[in-house]
Formats: structure tokens, C-alpha cells, sequence
């Protein structure tokens, strides 16, 4: 990444820090239980791993002869 006042371009290290969630309440649970039926009709937008390496290359040749 290029620095802000110049200098070398170099690697951004970042850490990245998920917390989920524990003790919810009922309502909680069911709102989120919603969210993943939403997800689950168009799962492949959502979840990157759905789609194989061949998949993207379809989809990346499809994009160059559209």
C-alpha cells in the first residue's frame, strides 16, 4: 500500500477481530434465524466459497464477451 506522506510502497498488515454473539434472547435468535433464511435463497452472492475456480472462469469469460 503507498504510504500517506510517500515513501516505498509496502505490505498492510492488518488484524481483524470478529465477536460473536453470546446469550441472546429469544428475539434475537429468531431475528437472526430471518437473516439466514434470507441468505439461503441467494447463497452463492453471500458466501464466496459456493462458487468453484472453473465457475469464475465461466463468469470471467462471460464478462469479456458481453
Amino acid at each position: 500500500m503507498k504510504p500517506v506522506r510517500g515513501g516505498p510502497v509496502g505490505d498492510l498488515l492488518c488484524r481483524v477481530v470478529v465477536e460473536t454473539p453470546v446469550k441472546l434472547s429469544g428475539s434475537q435468535k429468531e431475528l437472526l434465524g430471518q437473516l439466514q433464511e434470507s441468505l439461503e435463497d441467494d447463497a452463492k452472492r453471500h458466501s464466496p466459497r459456493e462458487t468453484s475456480w472453473f465457475d469464475a472462469m465461466r463468469d470471467f469469460v462471460d464478462r469479456l464477451t458481453k
